[in-house]
This record gives C-alpha cells, sequence and structure tokens, in this order.
C-alpha cells in the first residue's frame, strides 16, 4: 500500500460549534471548581490533624510518665523465660 494516504480525521467532523466549545469550557471550569473545593477538604482535614496532634503531644508532656519498677519488669521477664523453657522441655520430652 504504498499509496495509501489514511483520511485526516477532523476533515469528517464539522466544525464544533460555539455552543459546543462553551459546554465544554464549562465543564473543564466545574471540573476546576471541584478539584479545588476538594483541595480545601484536603487542606482543612491535614489542618485538623496537626491540630489534634499538637494537642495530644501538648497532653502528653503536660502528664507525667509513669514510672517503671524496673525490678519487677526482670522478674517479670525471668518469669517468661522460665516458662518458656519449660514449654519446650514438656514439647521435647
Amino acid at each position: 500500500m504504498a499509496g495509501y494516504e489514511p483520511p485526516d480525521a477532523r476533515a469528517d467532523l464539522p466544525e464544533r460549534p460555539l455552543l459546543h466549545r462553551l459546554e465544554i469550557r464549562y465543564a473543564q471550569t466545574m471540573a476546576s471548581d471541584r478539584m479545588m473545593q476538594a483541595i480545601g477538604t484536603l487542606e482543612r482535614a491535614v489542618s485538623r490533624l496537626e491540630q489534634d496532634v499538637s494537642g495530644l503531644i501538648a497532653s502528653a508532656a503536660a502528664s507525667p510518665a509513669p514510672t517503671l519498677d524496673q525490678g519487677a519488669a526482670r522478674a517479670a521477664l525471668r518469669s517468661l523465660d522460665d516458662l518458656i523453657d519449660t514449654l519446650k522441655g514438656q514439647a521435647h520430652g
């Protein structure tokens, strides 16, 4: 097909009326408006989240951290280690 040229796709289409072009522009504007509204909603949500986090940080700093009984924690860990060893022995024995 050495001499074949595809038809111009636009040649078969009638000239778009002005109203159609305005409708497209209106649709693009509406889409842009919706996008801007969505962005605004996201910005407000992020702002509220930042405020919540700031409030949590402030309240955590204001309340004293609970003290940890290190001796009791070590005893609990030793007890768990003993229990694990006992369970291993039962599984193998």
